[in-house]
């Protein structure tokens, strides 16, 4: 069995929801590769990365994230 068939084979074990969305994606995809004749982003997709670029997400720290664990970990 080639990979392709064995993932074929995965898909098609999936929930008609999940496997809807995942062929979906795949459709997407290869509408991509057909159009730039490669994998890429349009431009709209470019002019929204560089916004998110420009101006990151605060992100919590490394040192807030332990304490958020610590406050709710669960007690054994």
């Amino acid at each position: 069995m080639t990979r392709l068939e064995a993932t074929l084979s995965r898909l098609a074990r999936l929930p008609e929801t999940e496997r809807d969305e995942l062929i979906g994606w795949i459709d997407d995809m290869l509408d991509g590769f057909e159009a730039d004749d490669g994998p890429g982003l349009t431009e709209a997709q470019r002019a929204d990365l560089a916004t998110r670029l420009a101006a990151p997400d605060d992100f919590a720290t490394d040192e807030e994230v332990a304490a958020f664990f610590a406050r709710h970990a669960k007690q054994a």
